[in-house]
């Protein structure tokens, strides 16, 4: 596995919700963010979006920006959930309209990642989802989502458009709500290029074993995209990465660090209560923490695998602590 590591712009972000619409601090700046990022080592660059709001539209003047600061463009996130046309869907909406402009704005994003190497195009389905019984077309719903991506994903085949899926939040069930269900959309919309996201703190919150969904998104050649964060898996506040769930983020870099993954490992979390980039350098510095102590358990690969083989927990619990905590 190749460590490119990105940052979200949103760990700058005010933070305004809806208990402190304000937020719980000012404006950061684009300058100000790059100028952070680029002096936290470790760090290689920060993700993109779609449209690219303060950032340049011109993708060469895009990777002018970030080489200037010594950094590197990660991948294009398509804001289509930020405004209130979205809120029956961007993908299963039975508006045609609406759809049709998502699916212009997923394919506009998938042009402008085509001139940048190594990046690809992120969909978060925010608004595809439901709050109800009797709210919804389930069929008609599945239907629309896949041809809605058969139609995006076939637009540029060379480019890989993959699928943040999460169970909740902010409708109360989504249609991808765990990696199921997106292998099976994977099935039925039959594009190579379509792909999907290990976001930890929705996979955790939708009561997935980390590990296990890199192993299965892997031997699928399905995983595109790594965001991390943490929670206690009953929502997904986006909380620091490695602060929570100590043995699913250990076995998530484990496994993690055994595959051919070339993709970005994206830094994804809200601390709206502490400072902004003391709190980026505690995550950046987690991760290479979590992957470091996944190092160390590689050097005993073999006989941690015999354990899981048959079946030895016990053992391997005790092999690891005396590996980890000496």
């Amino acid at each position: 596995m190749k460590m490119r590591l990105m940052a979200d712009a949103v760990v700058f972000d005010t933070y305004a919700e809806r208990y402190v619409p304000s937020g719980y601090h000012g404006p950061f700046g684009l300058k100000a963010s790059f100028e952070a990022m680029s002096g936290i080592e470790g760090l290689h660059g920060m993700g993109i979006t779609w449209p690219t709001g303060p950032l340049p539209d011109d993708p060469d003047k895009l990777v002018k920006m970030f080489l200037d600061y010594g950094l590197q463009p990660g991948d294009c996130s398509v804001i289509n959930y930020d405004d209130k046309k979205w809120k029956h869907g961007a993908l299963v909406t039975t508006e045609k309209n609406i759809r049709k402009d998502n699916i212009k704005l997923c394919k506009e994003a998938m042009d402008f990642a085509s001139h940048i190497p190594g990046t690809r195009v992120m969909v978060w389905p925010a608004h595809d989802g439901f709050d109800y019984p009797f709210q919804t077309d389930y069929s008609v719903a599945w239907k629309n989502m896949v041809e809605s991506f058969r139609d995006i994903c076939s637009h540029n085949t060379a480019v890989d458009v993959c699928i943040e899926y999460k169970a909740k939040d902010p409708r109360q069930r989504f249609y991808i709500g765990n990696i199921g269900k997106m292998m099976a959309l994977f099935n039925d919309v039959g594009m190579d290029n379509l792909k999907g996201v290990i976001d930890t703190g929705h996979a955790l919150q939708a009561q997935e074993s980390l590990g296990e969904d890199v192993v299965f998104l892997t031997e699928h050649e399905k995983l595109g995209i790594v965001h991390v964060n943490d929670n206690y898996r009953d929502a997904d506040p986006d909380l620091i990465f490695g602060t929570i769930a100590f043995w699913d983020n250990l076995e998530f870099f484990y496994y993690l660090l055994q595959t051919d993954y070339d993709g970005t490992i994206e830094i994804d979390y809200q601390n709206p209560r502490e400072d902004r980039v003391s709190s980026l350098k505690l995550a950046v510095d987690n991760i290479y923490l979590y992957k470091g102590l996944a190092e160390k358990l590689l050097e005993r690969k073999e006989e941690i695998g015999k354990n899981a083989l048959h079946y030895r927990f016990v053992d391997n619990m005790a092999l690891i602590k005396s590996i980890l905590f000496k």
